[in-house]
């Protein structure tokens, strides 16, 4: 077989595929071209999820007829003369790609007109052939239409997904865009529907609020900046953190990228700092300022990636300034905040004997057991931070301050009931206490976290071969947290030194634990801290109150009276819920009163 060289029109139509994966991505670059084109107003139409039809419109500058008739040849650009420009970019396009990519693999129309032209350009191509160039009357910017995206390459064209998920991908796409681009108006049409129509806006917050209108009032506000980078944006509260990343928005210079080691920086500070279950993400709109020389973003065909000169440190900044956004509002959730934080339980008795009132919501069996009342306790116990109805119980709705609490008593053995003047508290006695204890040794941890000892006798280990190599690879780590291991056999280990922090724990079985998450995690350049961590959280949870406990009435005081030294006050360290409240008011609703 001899080699021979493809057809430009074939490998236009290779080429595509890089720049042109979905509807999403052609109005990526359409929109792009735009706002380089410093438009106002863009408006954006698709039918059929971008399939049959996409249309984008802006009031930006124009091209002139030379200009126009150059725009779909491969590699024309207006951004970029010398290879020493790519290492300054400060627009969005700049490769020259876009527009021969979707004209090569579509019917493509552009319409165009500068400011001081008599008369505007209409281009029209088909599948990469040019079909028709005149004048026509038109007004100032650009409109490009393309009907039957793939319609030449089938192959392509059989792997796009529903018009639904097409619409969601374009739906987010635009949003980033509206949320970099506050000054900008936007409007998107589905099918003739206009789904979209956000006003030009002063700032980011305000275009947040039109973006995210339901999370808008629980984000918190991102403020940080050293030498190389300044970061800034919002992140959402504790409780707020949701099952997916679907709203998680990342720019970097204005322009919309996709991180995973940022989306990791992000969670790295939730978890450390308020603890987050596993299967829930943070929201997020963050936006990093840097030097562009500092950042490659020619690392991608789509431009969705970046390159950082120093990825390290931008993992630091990011993780440092969530985290110091999050110690802010440590105390209480946004709905509990109050002057007073101080405990106080009152001059009753309130545990010997409980009174009726309107925060008893008990009932008491022949041998005086207190018991919560079952049917309340079934439906409301394992509500989840999602809770929003006013009508049961929420950790986080319609709470009232902590202050004045008045201690009532245990139920069942895992619950510390207390009221105040709004309304009734269940305390998860493990959960809460493990929070206590976690931020105790944690702090102690960050002060001392070289701090070991050696031990009298070595403790020998078996491990299967595997593990033992696995900690032969994760010796430094190790060994940073304080731990000196020698290995003797090939499926043994021998243990001289510990942290101080895991004295009197069980070290055999802490050592299982930690091959385990050696297996399950990734253990990147940024594992150390979740290893700190995860070795924090096994102290906190082995030594904690446990359910079944039966706690006498000083120890549920003292665990009430911590509350006020507590930071995360409503999280347990893995991010599950440490209590729920009812309003009395919801009580009175319940009784129809």
């Amino acid at each position: 077989m001899s080699i021979h060289i493809l057809p430009q029109k074939i490998s236009d139509q290779i080429a595509a595929g890089e720049v042109v994966e979905n509807p999403r991505s052609v109005i990526k670059e359409l929109v792009e071209n735009a706002i380089d084109a410093k438009a106002q107003n863009i408006e954006i139409w698709i039918e059929d999820g971008g399939k049959t039809l996409i249309k984008v419109i802006d009031d930006g500058m124009g091209m002139n007829e030379a200009d126009a008739k150059k725009c779909t040849f491969r590699h024309a650009t207006s951004k970029i003369s010398q290879i020493n420009d790519l290492f300054s970019i400060q627009t969005f396009g700049f490769r020259g790609e876009a527009l021969a990519a979707i004209s090569s693999v579509s019917h493509f129309e552009l319409t165009t007109k500068t400011e001081t032209g008599d008369l505007g350009t209409l281009i029209k191509i088909s599948a990469g052939e040019t079909q028709r160039i005149s004048e026509i009357s038109a007004n100032e910017g650009t409109q490009i239409l393309i009907k039957d995206l793939f319609f030449p390459t089938p192959a392509r064209l059989k792997y796009l997904k529903t018009p639904e998920t097409e619409y969601r991908g374009i739906l987010k796409e635009v949003k980033s865009f509206m949320l970099s681009n506050p000054n900008v108006s936007f409007k998107l049409f589905k099918d003739g529907k206009n789904t979209l129509d956000t006003p030009a806006v002063q700032n980011k917050k305000q275009r947040i609020k039109q973006i995210l209108p339901r999370i808008s009032d629980d984000l918190l506000e991102v403020n940080f900046k050293n030498p190389s980078l300044k970061i800034s944006g919002f992140i959402c509260r504790p409780e707020k953190t949701i099952h997916n990343r679907t709203q998680q928005y990342l720019f970097v210079n204005e322009r919309k990228i996709e991180d995973n080691l940022i989306s990791f920086a992000v969670r790295e500070a939730y978890q450390q700092s308020c603890g987050i279950e596993k299967h829930l993400s943070p929201i997020f709109v963050l936006f990093i300022e840097t030097d562009p020389i500092l950042v490659d973003v020619n690392v991608h065909p789509r431009k969705l990636e970046v390159k950082f000169a120093e990825p390290r440190d931008v993992f630091s900044a990011i993780k440092k300034a969530c985290s110091i956004t999050l110690e802010k509002i440590s105390h209480v959730p946004q709905s509990v905040a109050s002057s007073s934080n101080t405990m106080n339980f009152g001059n009753q008795d309130r545990f010997s004997k409980p009174q009726i009132s309107r925060g008893n919501y008990f009932n008491k069996n022949l041998s005086g057991q207190t018991h919560f009342h079952e049917s309340f306790a079934s439906r409301h116990l394992h509500r989840t931070p999602q809770t929003e109805s006013s009508e049961e119980p929420s950790y986080l709705n319609d709470e009232a301050s902590l202050g004045n609490l008045i201690l009532i008593g245990q139920v069942n053995r895992k619950y510390i009931l207390a009221e105040n003047e709004k309304g009734l508290f269940i305390f998860d006695q493990h959960a809460l206490h493990e929070r206590q204890r976690f931020e105790k040794f944690w702090k102690e941890f960050e002060e001392k976290p070289f701090s070991k000892q050696k031990l009298l006798i070595p403790l020998k280990i078996n491990l299967s071969e595997e593990e033992v190599s696995l900690l032969h690879e994760q010796k430094s780590k190790i060994q940073s947290l304080g731990f000196f291991i020698k290995f003797i056999e090939d499926d043994t280990i021998e243990l001289l030194e510990i942290p101080n922090l895991l004295e009197k724990e069980d070290l055999e079985k802490l050592f299982q634990e930690l091959v385990t998450y050696f297996n399950e995690e990734k253990i990147g350049e940024h594992g150390l801290d979740k290893l700190k961590r995860k070795l924090v959280e096994y102290k906190s949870c082995r030594g904690a109150i446990m359910y079944g406990d039966n706690l006498a009435k000083v120890e549920m005081e003292k665990i009430l009276s911590d509350l006020k030294n507590t930071k995360f006050k409503w999280l347990c360290a893995h991010g599950r819920p440490n209590y729920i409240f009812y309003p009395f008011d919801a009580l009175d609703k319940q009784f129809h009163r």
